[in-house]
């Protein structure tokens, strides 16, 4: 079967437009005068709150993570007083973040090089995304290894990607799996989608449906949409599994409640055709209509019509 997004790469994106910063900064502004030891425990404690990463092992436990695009401005000031009080690198890697949302990217890459010479493994990770979007790929392999073998977990699945498709490496299928599967071990849904992937294509190694099936059937059961189109297919045209209609629809209507359009149109689409009955929920209803492509609206992709 031809699976959907075969190169799916989760990376968390750093901004566009840092080609020139890696040359003109190595160093953050200094902030001024020394900070009192309570305003320094205010602004410690701001910038883990306002800051902390979602895909950093060492953060703050005692607050919530915080996606890039909700990372506040306010943690600029308190994550540069903490680090220049302390010196602790989670501070100048809070700060990056921060600095990167507001779009600050010669203070952010600034940063993050400072917590990367700390040894710092969740700014080995952004570093090594921006190094590849710079095009220097054996320095992001670099980052990716170094911070994978100090236990970050995107890091470990990005060095999947990296032997998967030999960026900055040679292409490796064991390696490859040995990082998907430790990212997977740790709750990761689109490291074992991508395990799946490569079982199901068969181009790295020898086609196992089974295996394959049984991947994505852990990225499913994680919310993974795309497992669920996978899945969906396969029990539609019986591949390696026995058909079953029931379950197909099962899957597409699960990947539609989750906003996809596929999903939502392969769903419609045997329901059209009487080998599933409508959803009984009239919220559902809805929400397939809104989301299932009308005539004309466009061509449905090569790749995702395989197997209808």
């Amino acid at each position: 079967m031809k699976s959907r997004f075969l190169n799916v790469n989760k990376v968390f994106a750093v901004a566009a437009g840092a080609a020139t910063a890696l040359c003109t900064l190595t160093t953050l502004p200094a902030v001024g005068e020394s900070a009192s030891p309570s305003v320094v425990m205010t602004a410690a404690n701001d910038c883990d709150r306002l800051a902390g990463s979602p895909t950093d092992n060492q953060r703050n436990g005692v607050h919530s993570p915080v996606d890039a695009e909700k990372v506040d401005a306010a943690a600029i000031d308190a994550c540069r007083t903490a680090h220049d009080a302390t010196g602790n690198p989670r501070f100048a890697f809070q700060l990056g973040r921060a600095l990167n949302t507001a779009q600050r990217m010669g203070e952010s890459v600034a940063a993050f090089d400072i917590a990367v010479q700390a040894g710092y493994p969740a700014a080995k990770v952004h570093l090594g995304m921006l190094m590849g979007r710079l095009g220097d790929e054996p320095s992001e392999f670099r980052l990716y290894r170094e911070a994978a073998e100090s236990g970050n977990m995107l890091a470990a699945y990005n060095l999947g990607v990296a032997y998967r498709d030999g960026l900055g490496t040679r292409q490796d299928v064991g390696q490859a799996l040995r990082w998907f599967e430790t990212a997977a071990g740790a709750g990761d849904d689109t490291a074992a989608f991508n395990i799946g992937v490569i079982y199901d294509e068969g181009n790295l190694l020898p086609q196992d449906d089974q295996t394959a099936i049984a991947w994505y059937d852990i990225a499913a059961q994680r919310g993974n949409a795309d497992a669920m189109i996978n899945l969906g297919i396969m029990y539609e045209t019986g591949e390696g599994i026995a058909a079953n209609p029931t379950k197909a629809a099962e899957m597409y209507a699960s990947a539609a409640e989750r906003g996809d359009v596929f999903g939502a149109y392969k769903l419609m689409q045997m329901q059209q055709a009487g080998t599933f009955p409508p959803p009984s929920g009239q919220a559902l209803n809805d929400e397939l209509e809104g989301l299932v492509l009308k005539e004309g609206d466009m061509e449905i992709p090569s790749s995702m019509a395989k197997g209808i």
